[in-house]
């Protein structure tokens, strides 16, 4: 669950995407959501954030509630709880427990839970249980049955202990001794048959009509079967501009992302912009554009993939527990998550390159600045789609986070400054050939340079004009509307592999899209 969301908005999103527009309006939506947090007892919480490990939110039996109340939202035939007391104390898990077996006697709805030494009161709930061991059913039957039957096998259960301890006891092979490592295989091996023999038994005495489990009947019902469909629930426009809002929601209350974008940009700026503080036209110069551009170009990749990689790894898990359920299209998560991050890339970059090009007296045209700025968005577009397909393609953050790093170095060392990319060896010139830093570099030498003319010192060696320093520099072989060009095919190229990557990772494999 998305940890800044609330209580109520993390239930109404989910109803918002998973039941259909076409049976439920938006006004019975909301009811449902109103239903479930008063069944689940969550109304005094709807409003408190869900938290995670680093940010404090609802307590762990809470969050146990809310997704249960995730699940029931869509009216399951079956709902099936993996160890829901984990972690919870006799309390919280008794209540819990409590809970879910109210809603399904309500709503005549199969609840299946897995759970691990329930106190009495817990084990008394159960309407039926079944014991495993060893990869073996010990008991599947009635809980009121349970006592009887091992009486029947001669062992007998304590008057004041726990039925479940006493039964774990018995499955549960004992490895203290080779003896009793050895008895306590043969006794669940005797249980195992013992179980078997029973379940022949019953299934000699089976009824036509009905079914009989364990002594107990039940009457198959006359209602049809529930269809199951692949087919998505609502549109694809519904479901972008639900994701969207709900990504938004999420970044809007990311205050530590946010503002360390702030923070980094501003900071940078006047850094960068006072050590290269108001540039003249000499021979010195020269080198100090140069190594300016080039340190606009590295903040579009360092400082924009790292963090949001970070942002979007949580992300992309929880799409894919809600992908397994079929909720949404993995396409509008995937445009979502680009359309969310960009906005903020941009807008750091631009306060970014406005303190560095004014305080750094760099050309002062209306022009270059805003060619210098579209430039630079174009290699931010590149970032996040690079991003996005380092996010899809690596199972862990931390395989990512030595990944990433490494392919953006390469990039820098082919950015065109630390290399001529005239004396590059033919082997390995390929590189700078698909390096988006290449391009957008050389974009920036030749807006930056191309009307400029150099004064020169007596005995310096010297440019006279930017064509010179273009031409000697390797960055005149395309123009700038063709690395652009380059930047946004780049960014192309990367935005469809990582789709595909998700897309590959993601299930069901059924909905293409």
């Amino acid at each position: 669950m998305h940890s800044l969301l609330t209580v109520k908005e993390t239930l109404l999103y989910t109803a918002k995407l998973r039941l259909p527009n076409s049976q439920y309006s938006r006004d019975q939506k909301r009811k449902r959501v109103d239903s479930i947090l008063q069944q689940l007892r969550l109304e005094g919480i709807k409003d408190s954030q869900i938290g995670s490990t680093k940010n404090r939110g609802i307590s762990g039996g809470e969050r146990k509630r809310v997704s249960i109340g995730v699940e029931l939202l869509t009216d399951p035939k079956v709902l099936f709880l993996d160890e829901p007391t984990s972690g919870l104390d006799s309390n919280s898990s008794q209540l819990t427990v409590e809970l879910v077996r109210k809603i399904a006697t309500e709503r005549r709805i199969a609840a299946l839970m897995t759970i691990h030494q329930p106190s009495a009161r817990i084990f008394n709930l159960f309407d039926r249980i079944i014991l495993l061991s060893q990869g073996h059913v010990i008991y599947f039957g009635p809980t009121a049955s349970a006592v009887g039957y091992f009486l029947k096998l001669g062992y007998s259960c304590p008057v004041h202990e726990n039925p479940a301890d006493y039964f774990v006891d018995l499955m549960t092979l004992d490895y203290r001794s080779d003896a009793a490592l050895a008895e306590s295989k043969v006794r669940v091996a005797d249980l195992a048959y013992s179980f078997v023999q029973y379940k022949s038994q019953l299934a000699a005495g089976e009824c036509t009509k009905a079914v009989f489990l364990y002594g107990q009947e039940i009457v198959p019902k006359e209602q049809g079967s529930v269809a199951v469909t692949h087919q998505a629930q609502n549109s694809w426009v519904y479901e972008y501009k639900t994701l969207a809002r709900r990504d938004w929601l999420n970044l809007m209350r990311n205050v530590p992302f946010l503002a360390s974008q702030v923070v980094q940009s501003l900071a940078t700026a006047l850094i960068v912009g006072f050590m290269f503080f108001y540039l003249k036209h000499d021979s010195a110069s020269i080198q100090n554009r140069l190594g300016v551009l080039y340190i606009v170009a590295l903040n579009a990749t360092f400082p924009i993939v790292m963090p949001a990689l970070y942002a979007f790894f949580d992300e992309r898990d929880i799409m894919l527990r809600e992908r397994s359920a079929a909720v949404y299209r993995v396409t509008p998560f995937y445009i979502s998550k680009a359309t969310t991050f960009m906005p903020v890339a941009l807008a750091s970059s631009a306060v970014f390159i406005c303190g560095v090009y004014f305080i750094s007296h760099l050309t002062f045209s209306a022009g270059k600045f805003f060619a210098t700025l579209g430039v630079l968005s174009c290699l931010n577009i590149v970032s996040i789609s690079f991003m996005l397909m380092i996010g899809s393609a690596v199972r862990t953050m931390d395989v990512a986070f030595v990944i990433a790093p490494g392919i953006i170095t390469i990039e820098l060392l082919f950015g065109g400054l630390l290399a001529n990319p005239k004396t590059i060896p033919v082997a390995i010139k390929w590189v700078h050939w698909i390096n988006p830093v290449y391009y957008a570099y050389a974009a920036f030498v030749l807006n930056e340079f191309s009307d400029l003319q150099f004064t020169c010192s007596t005995g310096a060696v010297c440019y006279l004009d930017g064509m010179q320093v273009i031409e000697a520099y390797g960055m005149g072989r395309f123009t700038i509307g063709q690395d652009i060009a380059m930047l946004l095919a780049i960014a192309t190229v990367f935005y469809l592999a990582g789709y595909a990557l998700l897309r590959w990772r993601a299930k069901p494999k059924f909905t293409w899209i």
